[in-house]
């Protein structure tokens, strides 16, 4: 085969600029430590690299997920111990008030404190993290969970929980519901039992009772509304005990004096409407008792004012209004807190363990990276070597062919 001069010095050049190209990568290479990252200097690595950059990318999510995860996990311990200590301080509070020997003046003190503590309170129950969410909302994080309202604090959030992926298959949550820590769910919140803890407080500074009793006369006063309610009540007499259920509304008591009066042979007790009061005259020859006062329309607060033979009202609670269980229950709101900080507790412990799990997982995709990168530096300085040896034994055949003419060739 004849080569022509220009085609030889065609495929010289070419050559030579394909020895140079190489030996400016293992240089560069050399320079920076690393193997060369385009699929065409090695398809098989750079399928594996783009492998280990994504299990990279999405172990940086998932580091970002749990950081998110223990900042609302530690604010949100944060507000459950000052919840508790507040809530405690209302308990102890409430224990003193319930005293006997506690002086009239003592318990409006104790009454503007507790009222005072009750807005700390739900501040801290509307308590929101760095992102401005309310960490006791569920899945309703943008409004305050709970709300004053004309009937007292209910909860607008939801049971929800909020979770964060902190792996393929795995998520953590990233708080708990303000249901489950301060109640509202169901309708009843703490604040209700503070609310009625208040009530109880007032008046005349004496706790009322859910048991009134008064010989020979009594006058019943209801706490009525304008719409009607359903009352249920047990009605002892010098003839026995049962127990009643009525409808009764403002200005309107004759359900009440009708079942009552069906039950006088039972009770030996019978019922009139005063006109003077609108309330319930009952007589009987002998000792009269009232207990386990409820009506659906009285939603704290007494259920009835009675004024015995001895002229002295008292008010009356139903059962779950009276002084021991109002303190039962702000003991229980207080176990309940506790309970749920340690519940708190253990997903910040679990968020913690995952970071660690995941920091593992990072070491060992930066051990994988480098053994994808890194450069086999003795490998490429004696590659690099065997270019320069034949970049210039290319340069120096090709300059003394280059030198030769026809008329040395015909010597």
């Amino acid at each position: 085969m004849t080569l022509s001069t220009p085609l030889f010095h065609a495929l010289n050049t070419r050559s030579l600029s394909e020895i140079t190209d190489r030996i400016a990568g293992l240089q560069g290479e050399i320079s920076s430590g690393k193997n060369d990252s385009r699929a065409s200097a090695d398809p098989v690595r750079a399928l594996r690299l783009s492998a280990v950059n994504e299990q990279k990318d999405a172990l940086d999510r998932f580091s970002t997920n749990v950081e998110r995860v223990g900042s609302r996990l530690d604010q949100a311990d944060i507000v459950l111990k000052e919840a508790t200590n507040v809530q405690r301080r209302i308990r102890d509070l409430a224990l003193r008030a319930t005293s006997d020997t506690m002086a009239l003046d003592e318990r409006k003190s104790i009454g503007i404190e507790v009222t005072q503590l009750r807005q700390s309170l739900l501040g801290l129950a509307n308590a929101r993290d760095e992102t401005g969410q309310a960490l006791f909302g569920g899945f309703q994080t943008r409004a305050d969970p709970f709300v004053e309202g004309p009937e007292g604090v209910s909860y607008r959030g939801d049971g929800g929980q909020i979770r964060l992926q902190v792996s393929e298959s795995f998520s953590l949550a990233a708080g708990i519901s303000g249901a489950d820590v301060f109640g509202g769910e169901a309708g009843t919140t703490v604040f209700d039992a503070i609310d009625d803890f208040l009530s109880a407080l007032g008046g005349d500074g004496s706790f009322p009772s859910d048991r009134v009793t008064s010989k020979g006369t009594m006058l019943v006063q209801p706490t009525l509304t304008r719409d009607p309610g359903s009352w249920s009540m047990t009605l002892a007499g010098p003839a026995g005990e049962v127990a009643l259920g009525f409808d009764a509304a403002a200005g309107s008591v004759s359900g009440a004096v009708d079942a009552i009066n069906a039950q006088t042979a039972r009770t030996g007790v019978s019922a009139l409407r005063d006109p003077d009061t609108g309330g319930l005259v009952l007589s009987a020859n002998g000792e009269i008792a009232i207990s386990g006062v409820t009506a659906s329309s009285v939603r704290s607060g007494p259920v009835m004012q009675v004024t015995p033979e001895n002229g002295q009202p008292r008010a009356v609670m139903s059962a779950d209004q009276t002084r021991s269980a109002v303190i039962g229950r702000l003991q229980a709101a207080s176990d309940t807190l506790i309970d749920q900080r340690t519940r708190v507790g253990a997903l910040s412990a679990n968020a913690s363990a995952q970071a660690e799990v995941i920091d593992t997982r990072k070491v060992m995709m930066a051990e994988a990276t480098a053994q994808l990168e890194d450069l086999d530096l003795a490998a490429a300085l004696t590659k690099l070597q065997q270019s320069l040896l034949s970049r210039d034994a290319t340069q120096q055949s090709y300059v003394k062919i280059t030198q030769k003419s026809l008329f040395d060739y015909l010597r």
